[in-house]
This record gives structure tokens, sequence and C-alpha cells, in this order.
């Protein structure tokens, strides 16, 4: 039996009676994570309690909805159980938690096949951490001709340039990930027992980190929008969900944009379908040029975008809609003669003051548009209920 490591964030009448069933299974409390299995007491899962070098977690809770527990099992393995459970069930937890060896034969391994990049990512930065012996950690994946931070702490997260990537190798302050594609790097700080062990261990799960990264490419193909290059439907559908649950977790505001080209079936009879066209790439480029760089465009079908603004309530998603409104109307769409007049009509709904979820939240917003169409187009509405 290994230790317990027992962490109480909020009290509980019932921690002695399970405190008793742990020693009477032969664990023991442990003052020290590393080498321990993690317990945590809480009223509720929340990722805000996990600490950084966890491996695994099992979550003992008054009470936790599927979303809660879906959020934290996302941060870490684990499970979660209700204090009314039977204890018996800690006890299956904790074997089962044990059995689940971190090494490159155990559950890692099988986690990689099923994991998205972001999630498998965490436990294979805390496995480098703890080969090496390092203070810090973070892993940088690339795209295009630059590689940004997706896990880990420690370094600046500015994104890294083809050239200093090369030079951070070079000089062995990273670790390449799977050569010759060079899907990204590792940095350490201060490893203390050398990078030689993180690094053996890297390359045997490297084939796997590589199917994990090439699915994610792929992904991101499927749910890109070919004509605007914006995101399309599905990958609103997919990704708003996640967007709330991270709101909902640091008590955060999410606002939603829908935007419909206004009188587009006219100007397609007018001037042909390829002048529709420019106009769709046209209201893309200028929706880019005007969002922050945590905002995300997706196109959500025919004549409508959706911008999704992160951190925004509904008067910060009105400013950036009345800019837009603005700018395409100032756009200089030439066909022959002719300048194409190019009009914006702007819907918005926000998490959590309109809406509990994602269905709600686009249901709203859609509808704020449907209103601000009947009130004459090329303006803004916010949801108000009716």
């Amino acid at each position: 039996m290994s230790d317990i490591h027992w962490l109480e964030v909020h009290p509980s009448s019932s921690a002695g009676e399970l405190k008793g069933a742990l020693a009477q299974w032969g664990y023991s409390l442990a003052g020290r994570l590393e080498g321990s299995t993690l317990l945590i007491v809480a009223d509720r899962p929340d990722p805000r309690w996990i600490p950084e070098k966890a491996t695994a977690v099992l979550w003992w809770v008054k009470d936790g909805s599927p979303e809660e527990t879906s959020r934290v099992l996302a941060q870490r393995a684990g499970w979660v159980i209700r204090q009314s459970a039977p204890l018996s069930e800690v006890r299956d937890a904790l074997l089962y938690l044990e059995g689940r060896v971190m090494d490159t034969d155990g559950w890692l391994k099988q986690l990689l096949h099923l994991a998205t990049l972001d999630e498998l990512l965490r436990p294979i930065l805390v496995q480098c951490l703890r080969l090496s012996g390092a203070s810090a950690g973070a892993i940088w994946l690339r795209k295009d001709e630059a590689f940004y931070q997706r896990a880990g702490s420690g370094f600046a997260e500015a994104p890294l340039d083809l050239t200093e990537a090369t030079r951070l190798i070079e000089t062995g302050a990273a670790i390449t990930l799977c050569q010759p594609e060079w899907i990204g790097l590792v940095r350490l700080r201060n490893p203390t027992k050398g990078i030689n062990g993180a690094l053996d261990w890297l390359r045997e799960l490297e084939p796997l980190l590589l199917n994990a990264w090439n699915l994610e490419q792929s992904r991101e193909l499927s749910f890109k929008d070919d004509l605007t290059v914006a995101q399309n439907r599905r990958c609103l559908e997919a990704e708003l969900p996640a967007v709330i649950r991270d709101a909902a977790s640091k008590q955060e505001s999410v606002a939603l944009l829908f935007l419909d080209v206004d009188n587009l079936r006219i100007l397609n009879s007018q001037f042909g379908h390829p002048t529709g066209s420019r106009v769709l790439e046209a209201v893309a480029i200028e929706a880019r040029q005007l969002m922050r760089a945590q905002d995300r465009l997706y196109r959500y079908g025919g004549d409508e975008f959706c911008i999704l603004m992160r951190s925004a309530n509904p008067k910060g998603a009105s400013i950036l809609g009345e800019r837009l409104i603005e700018a395409v109307a100032a756009t200089q769409l030439q066909v022959g003669e002719n300048r194409v007049p190019i009009s914006l009509s702007v819907g918005i709904a926000a998490y959590p003051t309109h809406a509990d979820g994602a269905d709600t939240l686009i249901e709203r917003a859609d509808k704020a548009l449907l209103k601000a169409k009947s009130l004459g187009k090329g303006r803004v509405v916010i949801f108000d209920g009716t």
C-alpha cells in the first residue's frame, strides 16, 4: 500500500471516519506529495485545488455535477466520490489509482491513445519534472513558423520563433519533441537530476505524442471554413461548452456576437455570387482586425458569423459590434464601376447575464440578431428577454 497525501480543503464531519478506514487498510498519511496518492477533501471538485505536481487525484466531495467532475478529470487522471457513498468505494478507487503506474508501460501510455493533446501534455510534463528534479517546466508546440506555450510555468509565455527555438535546442536549454517533424520542445528549470531520464522517457512516447498532434491538426482543418478561413459552426459547437465551463470556474463572463450580412441575397442577384463571396471575406478580414487576440471568429453558416469573446461583458461586446458595423460600411469593395455596400446586423448575449449554458447562449444571441434585423438592420441589439 502507498502513502496518502491528505489535502483537506474544506472540513468534513466524516473525515475522521475516513482516516480510520485508511489506517485499517494499511495506508499512512504522508506530509509530502511526491510518491504518495493525493486525496482531496472538498465541498465540490474544483481545479483550483489541484497541486502543480499531482499526477492523479482521488476527490472525496460533498457533491459534484457531471460538468465539475469532467473539468477536474480533464486536468488530472483520478476519481470523484461523494462523501455519502460507502467507504469501500474509496478503497476501490485507491486500488485502481495505484495500478495506474506512471511509466511507459503503464496508464499514461494507454491514456495517450484516448486523450486530447492538452489533456495529456500535463501528465507528461509532471513526469518530466519528476525524472529531472526540475523546479519548473513548460512545453511549447509548433504552429506555422513559431512555437507557443501550451503547458507548464516558470518561463516567459511569449512565442518562440524558429531561430530562438533552434538556439535553445543547440545550447541544451530545451528538449526537442518528435524529430524530424519537430512538433515542439520542452524546457526544464534547474534539473537537479539531469535531463537524460526525461529525455529517454520522452523518446519512447514520441510516436504516440505525434499521433495526438497530427489528430489535432486534422481536427483544426475540419473546423475551418474554406472561404473565409474562420472556424466553422461545428467548431463553435465543440468549443463553446468548454469555454463556458472555464468561465464558470473563474467566475468570468463570456459574450457571443451573432453577425448577419444584410441583404446578401440581393447583392448576389445584383452583382453575382462571386461578389457575395468577396463580401463575406471582407467581413471576416475586418472582424479579425478589430477582435482581441483571445477572441474567436466562426462562420456559422450562409451569411452569418459569430464572435466568441472570453472575459467580456455585453457592453464590451456591443462596442466591438458597433466598430465592426462602421468598418464594413467603410470598406471599398468595387465591382466594375460599382461600389458594393456592406451592412451588418449584430445580436449579442452573454454568460451568465443572459444564459446558463452553451445552447441557451447561442439561442439568445440569435434572438437578439433577429430583433436587430426586425428593427431595421445595420445595428447592434443586446438580448433583453424578448
